[in-house]
């Protein structure tokens, strides 16, 4: 204890500077700080709970219900944290031996919810009683004979699952918990697997009669939530000993909701309590030897719990924070933390006692006396908040008053990461853009009420109907009659794809499309276009003074939200296993890849116009394109170390020229990359076929 009391010390500020704020002023510095880094505006939250809602009810459809869970589900985006996803299968019904089974459910698989042998509340076994007609395969194979009866094991049922990801996507999904866990470039993602409860679990009744003398959660909140009932999910109890047939029943649908329904404040503080999670892992690993002792999940119970036992005119005060310290260092104490709605759950029984009990109470209790000053401690967001807060250029940012185009930007920032997000889920996009996708987001476009809500439902229509032009209409000109009926056909999808290739970047796919047809000109003008918006790379245009010249240039402050997008939106460039409207240079890419592969946007821009120039013997332009190409080739963000195909495109470029030993050095380095979707990069094939074209 005495390291790590030297090792905080070291990071504490001097007296002079925590005496330069009275408390007053870092309370509210603070608050302003956590809404420009962290939290962020009240606003800015509900944009990202509006786009993740919107996108769940078009994506979940009849066999599965998707969720956006963690942080991302909650609103926030908080550096290092993983993007957790509920996958539902609505095929597939849990409830009690008692209840009716309705006519609706006759072609579903039916679950019996049977009670486990279990030290802890919240674990179920799951009896076969009904087999539907989609009854997953992966379910099918989990199944263990008990007495005659036929059980589910979770343990097995996870094992399928990271076993089909692993075969399907061809990445390196492993088991976490209930959760198969993989790093899609930066972004650890967690997906979890969940079986609907339609009943509130009968083991959280108390949850919903429960005294509360402060209102919270509303009584029309505490309906909704167990009217949409609960979820269970493939993982037992770590504190029994036979956890092969035990289930967790899940209320992190039930959580999100009471979260969505924080005031901003509570929000600041529950971000505040994960900012400090992060900051102190280290020190956690370092001393228990386990940085997992104290989780975010702890956290979230410790706010509600809070919440539930304060009037809201408490959370307009300074101890709001410290409030919900102390609850978590009397849990600690106790050796007792209690399930926010099942209370005889004790979440700390598994790992906090003993001595590391101790020193988790030592080590909570030190930073509670620190005060403020223990925003000082860790290493993992730097510069810490006390730093940013003790800094004389910080304190007069905060202070100054923010001009109306600034608070645009950062609303346009957030409108930005929505957009692009629903990049990531462009396989989706790919599987369900049909007429009636369409016609559903067309309705709730029509029932927007925000011009977010308008912005975001017309975006995912328009990239719907432009990749039913791509693989459906597109094609049809190929098999055309006559000259009149191919023109006719092509002028139809090039009008399909307009709307959808406004959006920045966007662009380029309709310069493909002029490529593939033959119009040059048309499609290095649109080239120049997006590349122009990808090498601005917003929102980080402040890297140089050069980039943030030509933004403010370009920014129409004066413009719609949606108008604003289209000349700043920049995402990578996604091509789908079945893509008809791709570059033929990259069909070897397109073969091989197990769904879907990513070329970033100023790479591919580059790319495209390198061929363009090429084919219309501009030399000149066509050594440019080449020239800018490899300067960004090792891009420290999108680079051949994020993306292989950056160093293949680059191969490509030099095969075309002729020179077969620079191609062959490119290709080697992209085989050498691990970037995403590695296990599928043909660099390989293209080595050898590059060693033939030089002897031919």
């Amino acid at each position: 204890m005495e390291e790590i009391a030297k090792q905080s010390a070291l990071q504490i500020p001097s007296v002079t500077d925590m005496d330069s704020f009275d408390s007053e002023k870092m309370t509210h510095l603070l608050s302003i700080l956590l809404d420009m880094k962290y939290t962020r505006p009240a606003e800015e939250v509900e944009i990202n709970r509006n786009a993740l809602l919107i996108e769940e009810r078009i994506l979940s459809n009849k066999g599965q219900t998707v969720y956006t869970l963690g942080s991302t589900g909650e609103g926030l985006k908080l550096a290092g944290s993983d993007q957790d996803v509920m996958l539902v299968n609505t095929d597939i019904i849990v409830m009690y031996p008692d209840e009716r089974i309705t006519t609706n459910m006759k072609d579903k698989t039916i679950l019996y919810m049977r009670k486990a042998r279990s030290r802890r509340p919240g674990y179920v076994n799951l009896q076969l009683h009904q087999t539907g007609r989609k009854m997953p395969l992966m379910l099918f194979n989990s199944f263990l004979s008990v007495n005659g009866l036929w059980f589910a094991s979770s343990d097995i049922y996870r094992e399928q699952l990271v076993f089909w990801a692993n075969k399907e996507m061809d990445l390196d999904y492993i088991s976490n918990g209930p959760s198969s866990s993989n790093t899609i470039l930066t972004t650890d993602v967690d997906y979890v697997s969940a079986f609907p409860c339609n009943s509130w679990p009968r083991e959280a009744k108390e949850w919903v009669t429960r005294t509360r003398l402060f209102g919270w959660p509303s009584q029309t909140l505490i309906d909704k939530i167990v009217r949409n009932g609960c979820q269970v999910v493939p993982v037992g109890d770590k504190c029994s000993k036979e956890t092969g047939l035990q289930w967790r029943i899940s209320f992190a649908t039930s959580e999100r909701y009471l979260i969505h329904s924080f005031n901003h404040t509570q929000l600041k503080v529950y971000s505040l309590l994960k900012y400090f999670l992060k900051q102190i892992k280290k020190t956690l690993k370092d001393v228990i030897g386990d940085d997992d002792i104290l989780c975010s999940y702890f956290l979230k119970t410790t706010v509600f719990h809070a919440i539930e036992n304060s009037k809201e005119m408490f959370w307009q005060n300074k101890h709001c924070l410290w409030f919900c310290f102390n609850i978590l260092i009397a849990w600690v104490k106790a050796g007792f933390c209690p399930n926010y709605f099942l209370p005889a759950n004790n979440l700390f029984k598994r790992k906090v006692h003993g001595l590391h009990q101790q020193i988790l109470l030592d080590i909570l209790a030190n930073f509670y006396q620190m005060k403020w000053a223990c925003l000082s401690v860790g290493n993992f967001f730097q510069p810490t908040i006390w730093k940013d807060l003790c800094d004389p250029a910080v304190q007069s940012e905060l202070e100054a008053p923010k001009p109306v185009q600034g608070m645009d930007i950062h609303k346009d920032v957030a409108v930005h990461c929505c957009l692009r997000c629903m990049t990531h889920v462009n396989r989706c996009i790919c599987i369900c853009a049909n007429r009636e996708t369409i016609r559903y987001v067309l309705q709730l476009l029509a029932a927007s009420q925000t011009e977010f809500e308008e912005v975001y439902t017309y975006t995912f229509a328009m990239r719907c109907l432009q990749t039913i032009a791509s693989n459906q209409v597109f094609p049809n000109h190929k098999v055309a009659t006559s000259s009149k009926a191919r023109y006719r056909r092509l002028r139809k999808c090039r009008r399909w794809m307009i709307p959808g290739t406004t959006m920045g970047t966007e662009i380029l796919y309709l310069a493909t499309f002029h490529f593939l047809t033959g119009d040059l000109p048309k499609a290095l003008e649109m080239c120049k276009e997006g590349i122009t918006i990808a090498w601005l790379d917003f929102p980080h245009v402040t890297s140089s003074a050069e980039k943030m010249e030509t933004f403010s240039q370009r920014y129409p402050y004066h413009r719609d939200m949606y108008n604003r997008q289209t000349k700043m939106y920049a995402n990578d460039i996604t091509f789908q296993k079945n893509d008809k409207m791709c570059l033929p240079h990259l069909y070897l890419e397109l073969l091989q890849c197990a769904r879907s592969f990513l070329v970033p946007s100023l790479h591919y821009g580059l790319f495209l116009s390198f061929l363009c120039c090429h084919e219309m013997g501009d030399t000149r332009g066509r050594d440019v394109a080449l020239c800018r190409l490899k300067d960004v080739q090792y891009h420290e963000k999108d680079g051949g170390h994020m993306y292989w195909i950056v160093h293949t495109l680059v191969g490509i470029c030099y095969q075309t020229l002729g020179d077969y030993h620079r191609a062959i050095k490119a290709y080697w380095e992209s085989a050498q990359s691990q970037g995403y979707g590695y296990r599928r990069n043909p660099a390989i094939t293209r080595v050898a076929v590059a060693y033939l074209c030089m002897y031919v």
